[in-house]
């Protein structure tokens, strides 16, 4: 697939590292598409909900779109088909489609 995918506004996404280490590479951040333009995707973290004790393992009970979360820019990486974040070693990838979140365990 090279054709690039254009979102909608209000669909979800997850953003994830491909480092090729296992504990980094498991990690999901949770985040709502605000802004879509030709060359760039914004995109807002979301607000995870823990209905009890939140220690570094523990899964979010619920995931809900956070108006007041921080704002990451989207840019299209043709080598990989994807949209991410600044293209560096560090690029986090998006994929549409549903809210997901894995905190880092290591």
């Amino acid at each position: 697939m090279n054709e690039k995918y254009f979102p909608k506004v209000g669909e979800k996404l997850y953003l994830q590292q491909k480092t090729g280490s296992y504990y980094i590479d498991l990690v999901k951040r949770p985040y709502t598409v605000i802004g879509v333009t030709k060359t760039k995707v914004f995109v807002q973290s979301c607000e995870l909900i823990f209905n009890g004790p939140a220690y570094y393992d523990t899964l979010a009970d619920d995931i809900i779109a956070d108006t007041n979360g921080c704002i990451e820019e989207l840019t299209w990486h043709p080598k990989h088909n994807m949209w991410a974040t600044k293209k560096s070693s560090y690029s986090q990838f998006a994929h549409f489609g549903q809210y997901e979140y894995y905190p880092y365990l290591d």
